[in-house]
């Protein structure tokens, strides 16, 4: 075919539509999780935080749980504020639609961490699985922070969450 064959009318009217079908034949969104980091406690016998994004995929999920071999325990917790007060709830499992984000971050949905490794201090990451109701495992890499200048910063005050009940 020479190159006046391919800028005929026709053709050129077919390879936009070409284009289109080819993009309607692709894989749809994948379910992933990014931008993770763990805050380390001011206070070090305190729990530290870890944050996140989790992207739905084509079908709703259940993010089931996250584990961890750096960390003695693991709890999903969700900040929020009642009547006034700050408070602090144990999360079992965190819906996930599709195509959406759900964000763990300070001052809502986070994750708790007890006794963090000590190696895992110093090579300044963490790795996480996040097991979700479809079955995927996502395993995921989270930077190391130091702890903040000021622990009014950490969601209702990390140091007393050892105190609240679960």
């Amino acid at each position: 075919m020479s190159f006046r064959a391919w800028t005929a009318p026709g053709v050129r009217l077919a390879f936009p539509l070409l284009l289109a079908g080819l993009a309607a034949c692709s894989e749809p969104p994948p379910l992933y999780v990014d931008g993770a980091y763990v805050r380390l406690n001011a206070n070090p016998q305190a729990p530290a935080a870890a944050y996140f994004t989790i992207h739905g995929g084509a079908e709703p999920v259940v993010l089931r749980g996250i584990t961890t071999d750096e960390a003695v325990r693991v709890e999903m917790h969700e900040s929020t504020t009642e009547g006034g007060m700050a408070m602090m709830k144990a999360l079992d499992q965190v819906n996930v639609p599709a195509k959406a984000t759900v964000t763990f971050e300070p001052g809502g949905k986070h994750v708790m961490l007890w006794s963090v490794n000590k190696a895992a201090l110093a090579d300044g990451k963490m790795s996480f699985t996040f097991l979700f109701s479809n079955g995927d495992r996502i395993l995921v890499d989270a930077v190391v922070q130091a702890p903040p200048a000021s622990a009014a910063t950490e969601p209702a005050n990390m140091a007393d969450h050892e105190h609240m009940d679960h």
